[in-house]
């Protein structure tokens, strides 16, 4: 009975169990969080690139890319379709710097893309910031970009340019021409089944 005194009756006892017990909670609570906040970030990166991935963007993209293509002047880009995709990014650039996107997360899911449209409306940008006297305009795009272009550095992805962007002009042209009219036939594949109900 003795020993059983000695190891069930001191208080030290309980204070060690319920410590061993709070740890455990704290531990779990810390773990359910940033299990949610990984979640909600994927989430919230899988909306963007839904976005970015409409045939909006699509005919935005498209409109800039033939422009470039047939363009000496770089900064001829259409205003519309131009600000929307630095827009785009620019929100992006908001929600990493608030800390909202890891930017590790965002260039595993979608980063590549953010240099190449930086390299392909720089000018553009840059000419929109001297006419409206504003040089911060567009800065978290362009930081986004520089950023997303040091992550490529480190996986030992080539530097995106300007004459890699040139290269690569017909190739992105055709993508979009042909995603655009995939989401077209969709479209007219869908209507006369729809009348015949």
């Amino acid at each position: 009975m003795a020993w059983q005194n000695a190891i069930f009756a001191p208080g030290w006892v309980w204070s060690m169990l319920s410590m061993v017990l709070v740890v455990g909670t704290l531990v779990g609570l810390y773990r359910q969080l940033r299990l949610q906040s990984a979640q909600g970030a994927r989430e919230q990166l899988e909306t963007l690139d839904r976005e970015w991935n409409t045939e909006r963007f699509d005919r935005c993209k498209l409109e800039v890319l033939l422009v470039l293509r047939d363009s000496k002047d770089a900064t001829a880009v259409p205003r519309a379709a131009a600000t929307a995709i630095a827009t785009y990014w620019e929100r992006i650039a908001a929600l990493t710097d608030g800390g909202h996107i890891d930017l590790k997360l965002l260039h595993s899911f979608n980063g590549g893309a953010c240099p190449v449209w930086w390299v392909a409306l720089a000018p553009f940008i840059r000419k929109l910031r001297a006419q409206n006297a504003d040089p911060a305009e567009y800065l978290g795009f362009a930081r986004l970009a520089e950023s997303m272009a040091v992550l490529d550095r480190q996986t030992g992805a080539s530097a995106f340019d300007e004459e890699l962007l040139r290269s690569q002009l017909d190739d992105r042209i055709a993508t979009y021409h042909d995603r655009i009219r995939l989401e077209e036939s969709l479209r007219s594949a869908t209507r006369p089944a729809a009348a015949a109900l």
